[in-house]
């Protein structure tokens, strides 16, 4: 947090207001939020009891009087002192309402880094469809992200490792287009005592939150859009789905994705080593898709 709110401090662009949302179960935030209040405006809660994951990004958007939101998550921050001015310079020229730029990944514990571009075909998989964010999130963890306030888009309080791209998608329903800044402006640190690190590969997560985030969407979604396809694939075959009673064992008890079943069906025979591999996955993937999509068109 001191790193953040330090990197804030010495940005160029100085026409802005810092919202902190605090979690933090003794008064060590408090404490670092009084050396900072005489050196840039900050408006300070301490939530008791804790708000928690997305909630917090919801206390911060309501609470924020400007017009544009920029998110920082407490270990993440500007990657320059001209971070903030780049995107408050496109915000001023843009015909749209949401902006991105690239990142850089941080592991705190090896110093191993990852640098994150909208380029090839992850550009155009966003820019031919925003739903193929269902697929893949290529625009990444909103501290990548500024858009303009709207209060009635906050993050859906039922999720947890999707909460972003969910968010995404009903931003862009309403407000479409996007400006990408092909600049890495933020870092992201990674640890493994983030919230996420306990959420990645857990079926019991990851499952009941993909397919609820697709109920929110007509029924024939999946056999519409070869990505979304792809996406309930690589549920099915990432956690080893043999049927629908272990859906509803993981938690999950809603409106399935139409042809889910047939899916489960054609991964059944599929050797474990053979369909693990990505390459191979990919194009089991589109043969299944094909075999169903040109049934339904007989």
């Amino acid at each position: 947090m001191e790193r953040l709110l330090e990197s804030v401090r010495i940005q160029t662009f100085k026409d802005y207001e810092v919202v902190v949302s605090d979690d933090s179960q003794d008064d060590s935030v408090t404490q670092l939020i009084d050396r900072f209040k005489d050196l840039i405006p900050i408006t300070y809660w301490h939530n008791i009891p804790a708000a928690g994951t997305p909630a917090n990004f919801n206390v911060v958007m309501r609470k924020a009087t400007g017009e544009w939101i920029k998110i920082m998550h407490d270990d993440d921050w500007f990657s320059s002192e001209t971070s903030l001015q780049k995107f408050a310079d496109a915000a001023r020229t843009a015909t749209c309402n949401f902006i991105f730029s690239a990142c850089n990944n941080i592991y705190s514990g090896s110093g191993k880094e990852v640098n994150e571009f909208l380029k090839g075909w992850k550009k155009k998989m966003l820019e031919d469809n925003t739903l193929n964010l269902l697929f893949l999130n290529v625009i990444g963890h909103p501290p990548t992200t500024m858009h303009k306030k709207d209060d009635d888009i906050l993050y859906d309080l039922r999720f947890r490792w999707v909460s972003d791209v969910d968010f995404y998608i009903r931003y862009f329903v309403k407000h479409p287009g996007y400006v990408y800044l092909d600049e890495m402006l933020v870092n992201i640190g990674t640890d493994e005592t983030q919230v996420t690190s306990s959420l990645y590969k857990n079926p019991k997560v990851e499952v009941p939150e993909y397919l609820l985030l697709l109920s929110k969407f007509p029924t024939g979604l999946l056999l519409q859009h070869e990505y979304v396809f792809h996406c309930v694939w690589n549920l099915v075959r990432r956690f080893r789905i043999k049927n629908i009673a272990m859906i509803r064992e993981l938690g999950y008890n809603g409106q399935l994705p139409d042809r889910i079943q047939d899916i489960i069906d054609y991964q059944k025979p599929i050797p474990r080593i053979i369909i693990k591999q990505t390459d191979w996955s990919k194009i089991l993937m589109k043969r299944c898709y094909r075999k169903i999509t040109q049934g339904l068109n007989k």
